[in-house]
């Protein structure tokens, strides 16, 4: 899901409170805070010798250790804390909004959305498991290209003589 999906599902639902399912049945509390929203841009080199470029929104939700029973985002104070980021700075709306969660029963994690769904006066995003991949054999086109794209016959290494040995004495060490 895109930024700008995110906030349209939220203009829609503003008063309705916000839930984030992380794991089939299992739910980020409903006192949880918004506390960072960030631009988040990667410069990666993969496994092909190939440069990747791309950006992401990243939403940290966190669960303070005191439970806080009257505390409930919605969907409006969301776009509010949305509103307060953007006057520092523009949140990218053209790319994919991923969230960031943890608790003492689930590792840290970055989780793009799934879906949504409105239900008992709700509005729950599923949030879903990111997957890594291999660049190098995604671009491949054959089966044997694919085959032979990430982590090919190694390199052999040939080691050679040091040249520059320090021994006791010498004044190199």
């Amino acid at each position: 899901m895109k930024t700008k999906e995110f906030l349209k599902v939220l203009e829609e639902n503003k008063k309705l409170p916000v839930y984030f399912e992380y794991q089939p049945g299992n739910f980020v509390r409903p006192d949880y805070h918004v506390t960072e929203i960030k631009n988040v841009n990667f410069d990666t080199v993969d496994c092909g010798g190939v440069q990747n470029k791309w950006q992401e929104v990243h939403v940290q939700l966190w669960e303070n250790e005191t439970l806080e029973p009257n505390h409930q985002l919605n969907g409006n104070k969301i776009l509010s804390i949305f509103k307060v980021v953007n006057k520092v700075r523009k949140t990218l709306d053209e790319v994919e909004i991923l969230f960031e969660y943890q608790n003492q029963n689930f590792h840290k994690a970055t989780l793009p959305v799934a879906d949504y769904e409105l239900k008992n006066d709700l509005l729950i995003f599923q949030l879903n498991k990111g997957f890594t991949t291999c660049k190098a054999k995604d671009r491949a086109t054959t089966e044997e290209e694919k085959s032979e794209a990430c982590c090919g016959a190694p390199v052999e290494v040939v080691a050679e003589a040091p040249t520059n040995q320090c021994s006791p004495g010498s004044g190199c060490c």
